[in-house]
């Protein structure tokens, strides 16, 4: 055994889970001259992967000629890999680590790529083919390869190469048309669905990412009649997966979403609106669907750079949300068109596809595998088509707007803009719109008076802009880890479950995208209405003053209004536990949840706010699903700076008796007149 190999021996028995998690050092190893001396050997064995570990975290303190022989030695390693799984391995390791990425990364591309065609050409073995494509795949979507290498090696396939190759390619094939449109890629995918050498789950793949694909097509369509036509052809194939492959839990769900879908947008475009039940039968359909996929996804391994799927259910969730709340809403004005489907539908198809990104320069230092890649999908029509109905509706039937004098002015302008043709998108109809950039691009070219209430745009500006960023995958690791962690809590309890665990679901993403982008936000984000973030103004005897809890509270309802179902968010409804609500959303009769505000002139820390206010937030599920929010102003003495986001957000479950089931209480507390990054000071030692 060599030095090496007895040196990891002794770490491997000896460190703890982060140590074995972040792997060995070149001390752990045996020291830099050891390692040196036996670079070449561990390069070509199964070690290699804790050979870029021990690099990743010591080359940069390295002499240069002791750096470039190790990094030569590894990238000599992989051209003659000990096995495949070492490839897989490497790769992950690469990824992980800005230094080596930026050191080796377009060398072990072209490695990668290399070994890749020998795999398909049969000069190597076929297991090398799919760790090789993957990793090629990877390094191209962090810029470290080229994609035209890649789209050459998976367009050129015959179906001469090994079956064996080819198995595990449907998928990888797949992704590289999420990224990087290419119709010779969907023909590969043809030739391996109809390849009668491959195993039929191979080619039940194949299949699905042709579906795929085409629901892609339809999300990109230039209008309505081309969308539903590509629907069809991808309903038909998922329909097909679904009856034929009992495991394609996917393919499922893929097809009740498209056909509740289709069948909304159907009776919609008829002047006749779908029945009632058609709509609830739809919704609880792919609300089974999607559990079912996501309870056999959950018992199944998962490579982590593509476990990014798997936070696709806020996504999931808040269409069977849309479809379940237009069914209680059917004979109330049109809240809920074929537009917003279309772009909750958008919405699944890019949280579904996304991948986790390699690290780079750039990531944040502790976030490796964490950044999301979406598929770039231009949605052009659907895009617009939503927000302008967004618009419409608030210009309608919002009470905030639609007693406005200039609403009714601004309504008719609407209209007469949807009737303009994309090219004129971008274009700043006269002064009326200058500064309003959300709303120039919604109405292109259509004429819109002057003189319109410059604050009315305001606020219909910081709706739209709003809307846009709310209806779209935040793509933001924080963001996503958390929403992941809170829902692993509350499917522990047992009254999880449909239709209250989908409602709070998506109350639950709106809810943590609010204090996300509060956490960033400054003072003037959204003019007086976001002022609270701030210090608050001196009282008229010049003592300082301090922000009131209806600032806080006036915010989250105007956020939540603007995103869910007009008249389901409510404030200050009474007769709610003996008490009166905050804030109160009821996405159908009988089914309510509360989120209680608070404003605390004392630091926010969590026993503190749980002795204070979580009984009372508590008492508010006595009558509903036992799940609810409470939302704290922090209005403490900021000077110091404050903890962050992942701090301030977390589940406490309360109980009040042995018997009732635990009321689990979603608690964040957001920092409020606060100064601003300059103006903070170290506290005093």
């Amino acid at each position: 055994m060599s030095d090496v190999d007895q040196a990891l021996q002794v770490w491997a028995a000896q460190a703890d889970e982060a140590q074995l998690d972040a792997g060995p050092t070149l001390t752990d190893l045996g020291g830099v001259t050891a390692v040196l001396r036996e670079a070449d050997g561990l390069a070509r064995g199964p070690q290699l992967p804790y050979l870029l570990q021990a690099m990743a975290q010591d080359m940069s303190g390295l002499p240069g000629p002791e750096s470039d022989a190790l990094v030569q030695a590894a990238v000599r390693g992989l051209k003659e890999p000990h096995a495949a799984w070492v490839v897989s391995e490497t790769v992950d390791v690469l990824c992980s680590s800005p230094v080596l990425l930026d050191t080796m990364g377009r060398q072990t591309a072209r490695t990668l790529a290399t070994q890749a065609e020998d795999a398909l050409n049969g000069d190597v073995g076929p297991a090398f083919a799919q760790p090789a494509i993957a990793g090629l795949l990877r390094l191209c979507l962090a810029g470290q390869g080229s994609p035209h290498r890649l789209l050459l090696l998976l367009t050129e396939i015959s179906g001469q190469e090994p079956a064996e190759a080819l198995e595990r390619l449907p998928v990888l094939i797949g992704i590289a048309h999420d990224h990087f449109p290419d119709t010779g890629l969907l023909e590969a995918l043809s030739l391996l669905e109809n390849h009668s050498a491959l195993a039929p789950a191979a080619r039940a793949d194949a299949g699905f990412e042709l579906a795929v694909s085409e629901l892609r097509r339809a999300l990109e369509a230039s209008d309505r009649s081309e969308a539903a036509e590509a629907m069809r052809r991808a309903l038909f194939r998922f329909t097909q997966l679904d009856r034929t492959q009992e495991a394609c839990l996917d393919a499922r769900a893929y097809a009740a979403a498209v056909e509740s879908v289709l069948a909304f947008s159907a009776g919609s475009d008829k002047d006749a609106r779908p029945s009632r039940l058609e709509v609830e039968e739809g919704a609880a359909r792919l609300e089974q669907a999607v559990a079912q996929m996501q309870a056999w996804r959950g018992r199944m391994y998962e490579l982590p750079w593509l476990s990014a799927r798997g936070l696709s259910q806020g996504a999931w969730a808040r269409l069977v949300h849309g479809l379940r709340t237009a069914a209680a809403h059917l004979d109330q004005p049109s809240w809920y068109s074929p537009a917003t489907a279309l772009g909750d539908l958008l919405e699944v198809y890019e949280a579904s596809r996304s991948v986790h990104s390699c690290m780079t320069a750039s990531t944040p230092e502790g976030h490796g595998l964490a950044l999301l890649i979406a598929p770039a999908v231009e949605a052009p029509f659907i895009r617009r088509e939503g927000l302008f109905h967004h618009l419409q509706q608030a210009l309608s039937i919002d009470p905030a707007f639609s007693g406005h004098p200039d609403a009714q002015t601004l309504l008719a302008a609407v209209e007469q803009g949807r009737a303009f043709e994309a090219g004129s998108e971008g274009v700043v109809p006269g002064k009326a719109l200058q500064g309003h950039p959300g709303l120039s691009t919604l109405f292109g070219s259509a004429p819109v008076p002057d003189g319109i209430d410059p604050a009315l745009l305001d606020r219909l500006e910081g709706l739209v802009q709003q809307a846009a960023r709310g209806f779209t995958p935040t793509g933001h690791a924080r963001v996503d880890e958390k929403m992941d962690s809170l829902l692993a809590v509350l499917r522990t309890s047992p009254a999880w479950k449909a239709p209250d665990r989908t409602h709070f679901t998506v109350l639950l993403e709106y809810f943590l995208r609010f204090l996300h982008d509060r956490f960033d936000g400054q003072a003037d984000l959204y003019g007086e209405r976001t002022a609270y973030l701030g210090p608050a103004p001196d009282k008229p005897d010049g003592s300082p003053g301090t922000w009131p809890e209806k600032a806080v509270q006036d915010d989250i309802h105007q956020h939540l209004s603007g995103l869910l179902t007009p008249g389901t968010v409510q404030r200050e409804v009474i007769d709610v536990a003996s008490g009166r609500t905050d804030v109160t959303y009821t996405p159908e009769p009988g089914r309510r949840f509360v989120i209680e505000v608070k404003r605390r002139k004392t630091k926010a820390e969590r026993k503190a706010v749980e002795r204070d206010y979580l009984a009372q937030a508590a008492n508010y599920t006595v009558t509903g699903p036992p799940f609810s929010m409470l939302l704290v102003g922090d209005h403490s003495n900021h000077a110091a700076g404050y903890s962050d986001f992942d701090d301030r957000v977390w589940i406490t479950p309360y109980s009040r008796s042995a018997t009732e089931v635990p009321r689990l209480i979603v608690v964040g507390t957001l920092p409020i007149g606060r100064p601003t990054p300059s103006a903070l000071r170290l506290p005093v030692s």
